[in-house]
């Protein structure tokens, strides 16, 4: 029956209308079927598929219906129809409904399935009219319980988090759209039903737990659902009251929920700010402390812009209806409030604010700059307080909000402007914005982003190198300021908390440091106790270990000085104390003896001491102050040689900490109490307090230590005294000696207590040698024991070092490694005749590392032990190099580790090699008979590199260094190049490996450019791997800095001769043959040379930001004790063009010698110069090329000296060419600095000179300027009179004519110079001279317009022109400072004097040679000048600079008048809340039915531009002829996104006539942008509501065939005489009038 009628319907030629016509004659038939039984074999029909039978039964409903609406019809048994409605209901819909699945994980998307769900829906509400009012409220309810169990059974899915495919339930979206057509028929209807009531609930639940983002569901129940429920005006308040409390939880859930509350606010925006709802939104504080969250929302920009719509509108009502309103915050107190009698104070700051919050939501800085000052009517907003109603005028957290929300801009100067805005602002005018959230807001957000962003503290231009950033240097006046409004109790929690934001945020270094700084310099606030020292700790061990040294150390000498300051003495115990001072690391430069910090930190231990908590219960009465810290110190040290039971009965060595921490405080303790004391009492008094017994409370190391002597001196005979107590003993020592120092600095802390810690040692010296000695030679028998090893021969070694010589010590220290070496070399040689096992592997092991001990001991400690090197001669018999250490036969049974024994087999080859390398120290190869072969050793060290890791393979390859001279001379140049590979190898491996990665880097380079090596032939393999490798280290530098330092310092060190402090030959006594050999070597690698001379890498900007804050450090000088541990820097990279300056400068002494290299040099240079010009004509200011040249000419002016006179007259054009063709001043500086030297030092070559200011070409007018430069500076550099008056006199006749020429600013200098040598040749008397050119006198007291006022006074002030002396200030400082500083280049170029006397070779201490030119410049001239540029510009010419003038600050923009606003539409955004779109939140409601039809234009500019502007103006539809232009870049590019807004089509232009037809007959009005003879005037013409605007193509325009379809053409009336206008204007144009027009209409 279904095909039947479809047939039919298909004779027609409307389908849809067709059938029901049919249907409802064949009704109206006496004979015919009754609806019934149609309905009935409808259902039942088999060939029918569900689809069909659905699309049938509709339409026969929609017949019935009509039937029943007229009155002539027969079929009115409303009692039979019932029955076969709910038959169909129950067989055809709901079975149909539960098929549909739109929203489930795993479903394929069907694309009928949307057309299916609205056919059944359809059909559903057609049988639920058929069936009658009365007879539907069963079925009503039936399906109202199946919509109530599939939204309770989805809402069940989400709290658990699953999804599940129910097919006895409808999927969400389809019973929010049955519910939907539900409630349509239920509001036909004159009665309610009860299923509202019961789905309503129901309804709210599916919205709160909705997922956002991948269903749509929360827009269709907003923009359908409630809307429906909410006409019901029984229960409205009810049901508003109910959507308020989901509001408030959907306020505390997470980003989805706050998304879904916006959506729902502004979906009912109506329903809350107006209407018959007595439920006032905008007096709840909930709705304001919501919208502050709207507004913060950083991942949605469509929730934004809904927070802001929902402001403006709330706003707009409250003022409109003069409401009196007062918003309480639960948390934040009063958070809005609004009178009429104070709305014109109110509005203009709530406008500023929407200004300001709608300005940031822009990317373009030069939009949002404009609008930043209107932040101080905020800002005075929250600081006025109005009496009446009592409260401030703005709430501070709206404010909070401004700031939040530039911390998320695109733009990092508008977080530095938000940051430095916090940071100044005035509190003590604001002081009530303590007590409102404001302390919350700093720890959180403000030091998030103070703590997270680098980038923050970048150097801005005019900031000098080593200066505090802006932001830096604000934070500790903030930080005092915000101290000095708190009360006693918030200054002690904000304080904590200021330690737990820090130990809560990821850290970078460099914020790190500035907070850091800023907290050991507030005013003392006595607030931390032991769990902010507990994340003290934690932040220096998370956050600061893995930095650069010089940052690690400084940030940490900043905690050390902050706990002094705010350390809580009542509420800290000596305990916490230690472990955090201990984790402060020495090595780092913090805690070291004998600086600034130490004796700070000493000073405030003394004086604190007796209030710190103790380890046992306080105690009080002390009769002394110090009897306390006695008494902990006491405790501390028994308790760091307390022994556990588990410790006791196991074998571990027992752990350092605590001995380190009781040791730092030992010597803190004690150097403190000396030094106060030193200050109080006399000499005699000291010394008679320390002969005598140490009265309560004065601290003596000897007193305090004497369990720790007690137990050393009966460890060896104690036959029941646990091994780790011994040991804890033995750490205690160690560490004391550790902490105590050996510098010069340490040593000159405090001699008391230096002498102090001596007599602690003798008292149990002798015993602990036999101790030590004992247990190294017959009690290493276990894997744990290894450790002990190590311990025990690093004790030996601080030993050795402590005692020097020249006492009874030094003798028992001596006698004790003389017992070692010889019970070691016993053991070793007893090996050969034991079995291997584990004990007699270990005991050789031990005896190994004893023999290194004493071997280091010898050979880089001090000179009194240097007579052990007899009695180790004989330990090469033993070393058996060719046996290796094997795992041995009862490894297993033994339960030793493959990782236990890898560490012992490192440790005996490290050990081993330690005493290979000291044999081969030895002077005359004593041992080299019992060692093998140089190439055999060698051999043997390359193989154990294959196994060695950590301090073994270093070791390894500092034997192999020592290695490659008699390798090299006896002629193994292969395996030479094997060691430098295998070397290179064990670089690789160690990239990553922070701890190990530079010694390693050092052995490389000492193995590669070994002396012996450097002067390989150029054809030989040896020195082509150093040219390979010398080219990966340059690489390897651009990556990591430091690396290039190390191959410099070593090879210019080499060149240098004697100048190198690792050079043993002085340079006087160096052999003829051993100089030519060095000048060979450095010819041969002249391109290292080179490419040192312009090295310079390229930083990342947070690298860059990180060497600027180091810089910054070094300039604290002795504020920062880092700086005092550490003296210099060997990883700077600008030590690179150091070291060869020093080289090119030490070579002076034999400068005939090295002529050639100079000479090949000097080429070489200019080359590199010459193929820069060619690569890169033009360049800006310190642009990569301009860095690049200014190196090179650096050089030049180094080697200047040793130019000899064919090899300037050669190169002299050159120069003056490369004045012609340079761009930039600091290079033009000195190429003409070079030039006068060199007329100055060869007279032949000054013809040049005279013959380049004869030149009167425009092409090289630019050069004139120099030239002009050159002959002024050089007449000055003579020195007989009559030779200077003879220059003069030509230099007049030359200069003149430049006077006359027509180039302004030529002719301005011309003037200058001749004035400049006037005034010289007046002051040096000659009469003569000025009588012959008495001519000039007139022309240089002439004086110009004002212009040339303003270039003369430019002139007089440059600093090059009336400043600069070429001879006298012919210094290093000079060219490598003052030069660059005064020429604008950026001061990452500049190099200090300081750093040429820190880099090798050390030619500068010498101040008897004679070198070419000073280190520091002797005139102080140049120091004073200031950055000054002089420019001159000409056709072709030099000096059109790329840079930037230093512009002058722009004033701030004033904080009132106008300001650039984007328009922005967010005041017509969600006006209607029918949100039915499942893909879309956000609907932009356009008004009026404008297409435009572009399907002509073929350019993806215009199509882009014309997508913007029909986006921007609400244009219904664009028509494109493809829709491969919107994926175009072009198109993009100008659409800026707007693409993603506008409903887009494709016609192509072959269906355009077509197309336009049909718009047609849609009641579209068709209208052509195009000049006919009867086109309209624009101005003229009226556009209907529907209108289709065509566009033409860019030459053709619109077809003929086109035009005759229109309805009117427009054209757009024009003055000018090109009769045309580009397409996308046109099209704007009329896209702007029809909505001008739109908008009068409403």
């Amino acid at each position: 029956m279904c095909e039947s009628i479809t047939r039919l319907g298909q004779n027609y030629f409307c389908p849809a209308m067709a059938m029901d016509g049919i249907l409802l004659k064949l009704l109206q038939r006496e004979s015919a079927v009754s609806p019934v039984q149609l309905i009935q074999n409808l259902v039942k029909e088999p060939s029918c598929t569900l689809d069909e039978r659905i699309e049938s039964l509709n339409s026969l409903c929609s017949v019935l219906e009509s039937a029943d609406a007229t009155s002539g019809c027969q079929h009115q048994n409303r009692d039979q129809i019932f029955p076969v409605c709910e038959e169909v209901i129950n067989t055809i819909c709901i079975p149909s409904l539960k098929a549909v699945n739109t929203s489930r994980v795993g479903k394929t998307k069907d694309s009928s399935e949307p057309q299916r769900l609205h056919a059944a829906c359809e059909l559903l509400i057609g049988c639920l009219r058929l069936s009658g009012s009365s007879q539907s409220t069963d079925l009503m309810d039936s399906v109202a319980l199946l919509i109530d169990a599939s939204l309770r059974t989805y809402c069940e899915e989400q709290r658990l988090g699953y999804d599940s495919d129910h097919r006895d339930v409808l999927d969400v979206k389809t019973a929010v759209e049955v519910m939907n057509y539900l409630l349509k028929h239920a509001s036909n209807l004159s009665t309610r039903h009860e299923f509202e009531t019961q789905l309503f609930p129901r309804v709210l639940d599916t919205l709160e737990h909705s997922r956002f983002y991948t269903e749509g569901t929360s827009s269709r129940v907003v923009g359908i659902l409630l809307p429906k429920f909410l006409s019901n005006a029984d229960r409205y308040q009810e049901r508003i009251s109910a959507i308020w409390d989901l509001l408030l939880r959907l306020k505390t859930g997470g980003q989805d929920a706050v998304e879904k509350a916006f959506l729902l606010l502004c979906g009912l925006a109506d329903h809350f700010f107006g209407g018959a709802c007595s439920f006032d939104i905008s007096s709840q504080g909930e709705f304001w402390a919501l919208l502050q969250v709207g507004l913060l929302t950083g991942t949605n920009a469509v929730t934004r812009k809904r927070a802001m719509y929902l402001l403006k509108r709330a706003l707009d009502t409250i003022s409109r209806h003069d409401r009196t309103i007062t918003c309480a915050d639960a948390d934040t107190g009063l958070l809005f409030w609004w009178s009429p009698a104070h709305s014109a104070q109110l509005m203009p700051v709530w406008q500023d604010y929407i200004l300001i919050i709608e300005t940031l939501e822009e990317n373009q800085v030069h939009v949002v700059k404009p609008v930043l000052p209107r932040m101080k009517t905020l800002i005075t907003a929250m600081a006025t307080v109005l009496p009446d109603p009592g409260c401030l005028l703005l709430h501070p957290s709206w404010l909070y909000t401004v700031y939040r929300k530039a911390f998320t801009h695109d733009n990092k100067n508008i977080h530095r402007w938000a940051l430095l805005d916090i940071l100044q602002l005035d509190l003590a005018a604001s002081p009530h914005i303590i007590t409102m959230g404001f302390t919350q807001f700093i720890l959180g957000p403000v030091m998030s982003k103070l703590l997270q962003d680098t980038s923050l503290y970048n150097r801005l231009e005019g900031e000098k190198l080593g200066s505090c950033p802006v932001i830096g240097q604000a934070i500790l006046p903030f930080l005092t300021k915000c101290l000095d409004m708190l009360g006693s109790a918030e200054k002690v929690q904000f304080m904590q908390d200021l330690i737990a934001a820090l130990s809560r945020e990821p850290c970078g270094a460099v914020p790190l440091l500035y907070v850091t700084q800023a907290l050991a310099s507030v005013p003392p606030v006595p607030a931390w106790g032991d769990a902010t020292l507990a994340q003290i700790r934690q932040v220096v061990m998370t956050h600061v270990m893995t930095n650069n040294v010089t940052l690690r150390g400084a940030i940490q000498c900043h905690f050390a000085q902050a706990i002094c300051n705010m350390a809580d003495v009542e509420k800290v115990s000596l305990q916490q104390l230690a472990s955090t001072l201990a984790c402060l690391e020495r090595e780092d430069g913090c805690m070291v003896r004998g600086t600034g910090l130490w004796e700070q930190v000493s000073r405030w231990l003394t004086e604190h001491g007796g209030c710190l908590q103790d380890l046992g219960p306080t105690q009080t009465g002390d009769p002394v102050p110090d009897a306390h810290l006695s008494r902990f110190l006491q405790a501390g040290v028994h308790a760091a040689i307390q022994v556990s039971p588990e410790e006791a009965s196991g074998s571990d060595v027992p752990g350092r900490n605590e001995a380190h921490s009781i040791a730092m405080l030992l010597l803190l303790a004690v150097d403190g109490q000396h030094k106060i004391r030193q200050l109080q009492d006399t000499e005699e008094q000291q010394e008679t307090a320390l002969n005598s017994d140490s009265p309560a409370g004065v601290l003596s190391l000897e007193a305090l230590l004497s369990p720790v002597v007690q137990v050393m001196n009966s460890a060896r005979t104690h036959p029941y005294l646990p091994p780790a107590k011994a040991d804890r003993c033995l750490h205690i020592l160690s560490c004391l000696m550790e902490e105590h120092g050996t510098s010069e600095m340490a040593r000159g802390c405090c001699v008391n207590t230096t002498q102090q810690l001596s007599q602690v040692l003798q008292s149990c010296l002798e015993e602990t040698l036999a101790f030590l000695v004992q247990k190294l030679t017959a009690e290493i028998t276990k894997m744990a024991d290894i450790g002990r090893v190590n311990m025990y021969t690093q004790l030996l070694k601080q030993l050795s070092t402590f005692y020097p010589g020249g006492n009874q010590a030094t003798n028992l220290v001596l006698g004790s490694l003389q017992t070692l070496v010889e019970k070691s070399i016993i053991t070793l040689e007893s090996q050969d005749n034991q079995v291997s096992v584990v004990q007699s592997q270990l005991c050789c092991l031990s005896a190994m590392k004893c023999l290194s001990c004493v071997c280091e001991i010898v050979q880089t400690g001090p000179a009194a032990y240097r007579g052990l090197g007899e009695t180790l001669v004989g330990a090469g018999r033993v070393l058996r190099l060719q046996d290796g250490f094997g795992k041995p036969s009862d490894a297993d049974s033994e339960h030793v580790s493959r990782e236990d024994w890898g560490r012992a087999v490192c440790l005996y080859v490290e050990s081993q090699w330690t005493v290979v390398d000291f044999l081969l120290w030895l002077p005359g190869n004593r041992a080299g008979h019992a060692l093998g072969s140089p190439a055999e050793l060698l051999t043997r060290a390359m193989d154990n590199t294959e196994v060695a890791t950590g301090m073994a393979a270093i070791q390894l390859m500092r034997t192999m260094e020592r290695l490659i001279p008699p390798v090299h001379e006896a002629g193994e140049e292969s395996m030479c190049v094997a060691a430098m590979d295998c070397a290179w190898k064990l670089v690789q491996d160690f990239y990553r490996d922070t701890d190990h990665f530079w010694p390693v880097m050092y052995s490389f380079v000492g193995i590669t450019f070994h002396p012996a090596l450097m002067a390989a032939p150029t054809t030989s393999a040896v020195f082509l791997r150093q040219k390979q490798y010398a080219g990966e280290l340059f690489a390897m530098g651009e990556r990591i800095r430091g690396v290039t330092n190390i191959l410099l310092r070593h090879c210019c060190g080499y060149w240098a001769g004697g100048c190198c402090s690792d050079t043993q030959t002085d340079a006087a006594d160096e052999s003829p043959s051993a100089l030519a050999i060095r000048i060979s070597s450095a010819t041969a690698h002249i391109d290292v040379i080179l490419e040192a001379a312009t090295f310079g890498p390229h930083f990342k900007r947070n690298l860059r930001t990180e060497l600027d804050t180091i810089a910054y450090v070094k300039q604290l000088g002795n504020k920062c004790s880092v700086n005092e541990a550490y003296k210099g820097d060997e990883r700077d990279d600008k030590q690179v063009r150091a070291c060869v300056v020093n080289f090119l400068v030490s070579i002076s002494r034999h400068q005939t010698q090295w002529t050639p290299f100079i000479e090949l040099l000097f080429t070489r240079l200019v080359e590199k110069d010459q193929e820069m010009t060619q690569r890169v004509h033009r360049y800006h200011l310190n642009a990569f090329p301009h860095r690049y040249k200014n190196r090179v000419w650096q050089v030049v002016l180094i080697i200047l000296p040793y130019i000899s006179e064919p090899l300037a007259a050669q190169y002299v054009d050159h120069l003056f060419n490369t004045l012609a063709a340079e761009n930039q001043i600091s290079v033009r500086y000195m190429v003409e600095w070079c030039l006068l030297l060199l007329l100055h030092k060869y007279p032949s070559l000054q013809p040049n000179l005279w013959d380049g200011l004869r030149h009167d070409s425009d092409k090289r007018i630019g050069i004139m300027a120099s030239q002009m430069e050159i002959t002024a500076h050089l007449g000055l550099l003579l020195e007989d009179k009559h030779e200077q008056e003879e220059f003069f006199d030509k230099a007049f006749l030359a200069v003149m004519p430049w006077a006359l020429v027509p180039h302004f600013a030529v002719r301005v200098f011309a003037l200058s110079a001749l004035q400049w040598m006037w005034r010289y040749c007046q002051e040096q008397g000659f009469t003569r001279l000025m009588e012959k050119h008495s001519l000039l006198r007139p022309c240089l007291d002439a004086k110009e317009n004002i212009t040339a006022n303003k270039v003369w006074k430019k002139l007089t002030e440059n600093w090059y022109i009336y400043n600069f002396r070429p001879r006298q200030d012919y210094s290093v400082e000079t060219i490598f400072h003052s030069l660059p500083y005064l020429s604008g280049i950026t001061d990452a170029e500049w190099i200090s004097q300081n750093l040429f006397l820190q880099s090798p070779p050390a030619i500068w201490q010498d101040e008897e040679s004679c070198k070419p030119l000073p280190l520091w410049n002797p005139r102080d001239d140049l120091r004073k000048c200031v950055y000054s540029l002089w420019k001159i510009k000409g056709p072709g010419i030099w000096n059109s600079q790329d840079e930037k003038k230093p512009e002058e600050s722009p004033s701030e923009p004033p904080a009132e008048g106008n300001v650039q606003k984007k328009i922005i539409t967010w005041r017509h955004t969600l006006e209607e809340p029918h949100l039915n779109m499942a893909d879309m939140h956000i609907k932009v409601v356009r008004k009026g039915h404008l297409v435009v039809v572009a399907s002509l234009i073929d350019k993806p500019t215009n199509l882009g531009g014309l997508c913007r502007t029909c986006e921007i103006f609400g244009v219904s539809t664009l028509v494109l002829g493809s829709m491969k232009y919107v994926e175009d870049k072009t198109f993009q590019q100008l659409s800026v996104s707007s693409q993603g807004w506008v409903n887009i089509q494709e016609v192509r232009p072959s269906e355009l006539a077509e197309y336009v037809e049909e718009m047609r007959r849609q009641g579209y009005f068709l209208i052509g942008v195009e000049q006919t003879a009867d086109s309209r005037n624009l101005t003229e013409f009226t556009f209907p509501d529907k209108s289709l605007l065509l566009l033409g193509n860019e030459k053709e325009g619109i077809p003929v065939e086109l035009i005759h379809q229109l309805d009117v053409c427009v054209e757009i009336p024009q003055q000018g005489i090109v009769r045309s206008l580009n397409v996308h204007v046109s099209g704007a144009l009329l896209i702007w009038e029809y909505t001008r027009q739109q908008i009068i209409k409403e």
